[in-house]
């Protein structure tokens, strides 16, 4: 039996800034969606504490092999697996990987 480091798929999705236009209409900015391979683990026992000092509990750990737009991936991004969307709470470039909280 051969064990898959990251078994999972998951896609993260989000929109660039919009824009104004010279007569002020806006223009929404483009979806990005980057789809990554992953190993997700439940989680319900731990915690991020927030710049506030507020404990927000997340149901995920996730890591990922680094992937080349980790740096643009906004705070609200939106991460889908399981045929559901989720909100990314935190995601930490490393070296090599990417862990990310949900």
């Amino acid at each position: 039996m051969v064990i898959q480091r990251y078994p999972h798929t998951a896609t993260i999705s989000y929109h660039t800034p919009g824009t104004f236009n010279t007569v002020g209409a806006y223009a929404e900015g483009t979806l990005v969606t980057i789809s990554i391979s992953c190993n997700i683990q439940p989680n319900n026992s731990r915690y991020i504490i927030t710049e506030s000092g507020d404990m927000i509990g997340y149901s995920y750990f996730i890591t990922a092999p680094l992937f080349s737009d980790v740096d643009n991936v906004p705070k609200d991004a939106k991460l889908e697996f399981f045929d559901k969307e989720h909100v990314l709470l935190h995601l930490f470039p490393y070296q090599n990987h990417v862990e990310m909280k949900v």
